[in-house]
């Protein structure tokens, strides 16, 4: 198995996938395009403040009680 990605902003590129979804031999899988939130649901994303708050926790965890600082 191969994967190519082709970019379909060219008539080109659009004349390409037409003959190869053709191919008897081929088999095209159309990944739907999702939004912003659907793919950071998708990974479990957190906002930038939730980040930050929570490094900024780590951060006092690991060093706390250490004067060196």
């Amino acid at each position: 198995m191969t994967t190519i990605i082709i970019e379909e902003n060219s008539p080109q590129a659009k004349q390409l996938l037409e003959y190869i979804k053709m191919l008897p031999f081929a088999t095209m899988i159309e990944e739907k395009k999702k939004s912003f939130r659907e793919a950071a649901e998708e990974c479990d994303a957190v906002s930038v403040d939730e980040f930050f708050d929570d490094l900024d926790n780590r951060i006092k965890k690991r060093y706390a009680g250490n004067t060196a600082i």
